[in-house]
C-alpha cells in the first residue's frame, strides 16, 4: 500500500515538473486580428521568414515593415508609419494602441492563424484616410 502511494506521488510530481519545464513561449507568427470595436477591426500578418509584417485597419493596408525579437516574448515593430513594442501573452495574443481609434484603449490582437502566407484584401480608394489614423 505504501509503495503504491509513493509511486503515484512520484508520477504526479514528474507530471507537474514536466509540464512546467516543457512550457514553450509563444512565437510571433501568423495572422492576428482584433475584435470589431466600434466600426473598426485591426489585422496584422507577421511573417517569420523575413521578419516582416503588414497591418490593416478595416481591410485597408495602413503600414508594413519589419520586426525584431527583443527577448522571449517582446518584439520591436518598425513600420513605415509607426514604431512600437509588443509583448506576447501566453495565449499568443498582444495589445496594440492606435491613439485615434478606441480612445487610445488597446486592441487585443489574437492569433487566428499560424501560417504566414501573404494576404491581400483588394484595393480601396479611401486608404489614405485609414493611414492617417496612424499619424
Amino acid at each position: 500500500m505504501k509503495k503504491s502511494k509513493l509511486i503515484i506521488l512520484l508520477i504526479v510530481i514528474i507530471f507537474i515538473l514536466w509540464s512546467v519545464f516543457l512550457k514553450t513561449n509563444p512565437l510571433l507568427k501568423g495572422f492576428y486580428q482584433s475584435e470589431m470595436i466600434g466600426s473598426h477591426i485591426v489585422q496584422m500578418l507577421v511573417r517569420e521568414e523575413d521578419n516582416s509584417f503588414v497591418e490593416w485597419i478595416n481591410n485597408r493596408e495602413v503600414d508594413r515593415g519589419t520586426y525584431e525579437k527583443l527577448d522571449d516574448k517582446s518584439y520591436r515593430i518598425k513600420g513605415n508609419r509607426q514604431n512600437f513594442e509588443i509583448t506576447l501573452n501566453d495565449d499568443n495574443s498582444f495589445e496594440i494602441v492606435i491613439s485615434k481609434l478606441n480612445d487610445g484603449t488597446p486592441f487585443i490582437m489574437k492569433n487566428i492563424r499560424t501560417d504566414d502566407f501573404r494576404q491581400s484584401f483588394g484595393e480601396f480608394k479611401d486608404v489614405d484616410e485609414y493611414k492617417s489614423l496612424l499619424d
